[in-house]
């Protein structure tokens, strides 16, 4: 009996030992599959948008916008500032104001002439916690609707020069029906004016850093809400994600060709002012 039971045992052992090495790889395949599953079912990627920081940094020319006109009182407290951009936005900003930036000069773009306008600009963070990779081969701005410009107060801060910011660019001149142009490469190396997606594509996932951009899209004529597509290829093949998600926009805007109300600092004149004004402390009127 005593030899029955080990002869047993011991042809279970090895019988459990075979079956196991039998099945292994099948049961590597099908973890290894049950992994990607899993994996699939994360978001490809996250885009994280920030609104850009003007209080940390702030360009040397801006405009500023609002949807009313200043009182007299607001009007007073604008003049009695100098043009210093960061004093300006300070006063404009708690009254509703909102800033556009302006570039820094022509710039040469590779498919064609441009007509520069002014641009707003934020932060886009791209990052994927996948274990497979992905590639971001292209981001294609979509105009979703288009105005005349609503503002009714432009207050403008010149400067004698800037220099150009690294980033990314649409050019979103025109309404609905013009195809928006870019993103362009805004560095200041042989790519800048160059079709960024020309020649990089974004890599993502598999222990792949986050890459972030700089957005800066460029309007002259019309006041547009935009969205991004980004077409993405992974190894289930190609897909599109939109940016940002849902029904969510962004806003590019263009000053108004006849504002209610228009300020602008004159260098070493000071304020010149236009428009329906009940408050005139702008020497510079004429020189506008």
């Amino acid at each position: 009996m005593a030899v029955v039971v080990v002869a047993g045992l011991v042809f279970a052992y090895y019988a459990a030992f075979i079956l196991d090495r039998s099945t292994a790889r099948e049961r590597a395949r099908s973890d290894k599959q049950a992994e990607r599953s899993v994996d699939r079912e994360q978001p490809a990627f996250v885009a994280t948008v920030t609104p850009h920081d003007y209080e940390q940094e702030m360009p040397e020319v801006i405009t500023v916008l609002l949807d009313r006109k200043l009182t007299a009182r607001e009007q007073a407290g604008l003049t009695a500032l100098r043009g210093e951009p960061e004093r300006v936005w300070a006063f404009l900003k708690p009254l509703g104001g909102r800033i556009l930036e302006h570039p820094s000069g022509p710039m040469e773009f590779r498919d064609g002439e441009h007509t520069r306008g002014q641009f707003r600009t934020f932060e886009l963070n791209l990052n994927s916690d996948r274990g497979a990779g992905l590639t971001v081969n292209r981001m294609t701005a979509v105009k979703d609707k288009c105005r005349a410009p609503g503002a009714r107060t432009v207050v403008h801060i010149p400067s004698a020069g800037s220099e150009p910011r690294q980033g990314l660019l649409w050019d979103l001149t025109g309404g609905k029906e013009v195809r928006p142009r870019g993103p362009y490469a805004l560095d200041e190396g042989a790519s800048q004016g160059q079709l960024y997606f020309r020649q990089n594509v974004v890599e993502l996932g598999n222990g792949q850093s986050n890459m972030a951009f700089r957005i800066q899209s460029e309007a002259s004529t019309h006041t547009c809400a935009w969205h991004i597509v980004a077409s993405y290829t992974d190894t289930t093949g190609a897909h599109r994600q939109r940016i940002p998600s849902g029904t969510g926009t962004f806003t590019a805007e263009a000053i108004p060709a006849r504002p209610t109300q228009y300020f602008e600092w004159v260098t070493a004149t000071g304020w010149g002012c236009i428009g329906e004004l009940s408050q005139r402390g702008c020497g510079a009127t004429d020189l506008l």
